[in-house]
């Protein structure tokens, strides 16, 4: 893990926009969400993609229930947090009322994608999450890419939102 937080440079062919090379960057992250919320979803709102809007009205939710003024992100409550975040009190954990339609940015975090040369890309973590380098995490490498990154990342990438 770099100090900069980055965790690995990604190579895409430009035609098809599919990864060649996926490189890791110094030590191993590893990672698993602690359902804490602390700073992923009380700390205002996701930019949102139009897949987003589209999915979440798809889903039943109201325009204008979900969208802020500007119609970019997430409407907020009051205290900053997002209006799908709620508290399990049984459970002691947050949860996401939208989980199975939530935004692409909700979907990445707590890593995010930085566009770095024309068809190379720098995968890097936020360092705030209580998630991250946990004793029960998984570690970040290729399979971890694979099976929760790379569908997220190909979207960003068609959508040339990075």
């Amino acid at each position: 893990m770099e100090p900069d937080g980055k965790i690995a440079e990604i190579t895409i062919k430009p035609r098809t926009k599919h990864a060649i090379s996926l490189n890791f960057l110094g030590d191993p992250l590893w990672f698993r969400c602690q359902r804490c919320a602390v700073f992923c979803c009380k700390l205002g709102s996701p930019k949102l993609m139009v897949k987003d809007v589209e999915c979440l009205s798809q889903a039943g939710y109201d325009l204008d229930t979900f969208l802020d003024d500007k119609r970019v992100s997430l409407k907020s409550r009051k205290d900053g947090s997002c209006i799908f975040l709620f508290f399990n009190a049984e459970e002691g954990i947050y949860e996401c009322s939208v989980y199975d339609h939530r935004p692409t940015f909700c979907r990445l975090y707590p890593f995010q994608l930085e566009r770095s040369r024309p068809q190379t890309y720098v995968l890097k973590f936020i360092p705030c999450c209580n998630g991250l380098n946990t004793v029960d995490g998984e570690v970040v490498n290729g399979k971890f890419f694979a099976r929760f990154l790379r569908k997220i990342f190909l979207e960003l990438v068609d959508s040339k939102a990075i």
